[in-house]
């Protein structure tokens, strides 16, 4: 009902845009990883270490480290390899980050360092996503257009839940069926959601080349 009105909603033509739309399938991408992240590391440190889920809070706190010291460095970043440059940085870190993990390693402190790496590219996603995004909006569309995309962020958080918790579901009951242990089948399980999580960055990379291409400045014109 919204598509024939002059000031509709949700202004669809905004996805028309390559570099919103881009941006937001990106950020959808990046939420995936991050939460399914933080889910699966607390599934393999409390069931196949057996840590408490305080333990297990103190085992994540790296990773929100990691994202901080990230966020806090971002402008220089910026200004250092542009919008486009940043987040195919982000998506580098977290692509090397979640590929760790689902070679199904099994110590904690390998975990914690790979976490802290994935972390690290959480702010350096969502910041030049979200600046991307709204580069070419109009300002009359600027609160919507930046709602939208927040939108695509908290679905990106909704579907990674849903689609790595089936994934490790699945493969622990599979290998469970199989005679294996909890604590291996909860292994297997946690890294196949990685690589799953690992395909998710590697589509960000290649979404994070062609917004690289897309925003990079003319040569010589003014930076």
């Amino acid at each position: 009902m919204e598509i024939g009105r002059v000031d509709p909603l949700l202004p669809l033509h905004l996805l028309r845009k390559p570099t919103y739309w881009l941006s937001s399938v990106g950020l959808l991408l990046v939420a995936a990883v991050m939460i399914s992240s933080s889910f699966l590391a607390s599934i393999y440190f409390q069931r196949v270490h057996e840590m408490s889920a305080f333990v297990t809070g103190l085992a994540l706190l790296p990773m929100g480290l990691a994202a901080l010291v990230v966020a806090l460095v971002a402008p220089p970043l910026v200004n250092a390899l542009g919008l486009g440059g940043m987040y195919a940085a982000g998506a580098a870190l977290q692509l090397v980050g979640t590929g760790i993990l689902a070679t199904g390693g099994d110590g904690v402190a390998l975990t914690v360092v790979a976490l802290a790496v994935i972390g690290a590219g959480l702010p350096a996603c969502f910041v030049p996503l979200f600046g991307i995004g709204t580069s070419h909006v109009k300002v009359a569309e600027s609160g919507v257009g930046s709602v939208l995309l927040n939108t695509f962020n908290e679905t990106g958080a909704a579907l990674g839940i849903a689609v790595i918790g089936t994934v490790l579901a699945t493969s622990v009951d599979s290998r469970l069926g199989e005679g294996g242990s909890v604590a291996d089948a909860t292994t297997a399980g946690v890294g196949n959601g990685f690589l799953a999580l690992t395909v998710c960055s590697g589509i960000a990379i290649v979404i994070a080349l062609v917004l690289r291409s897309l925003t990079r400045a003319p040569e010589g014109a003014d930076t």
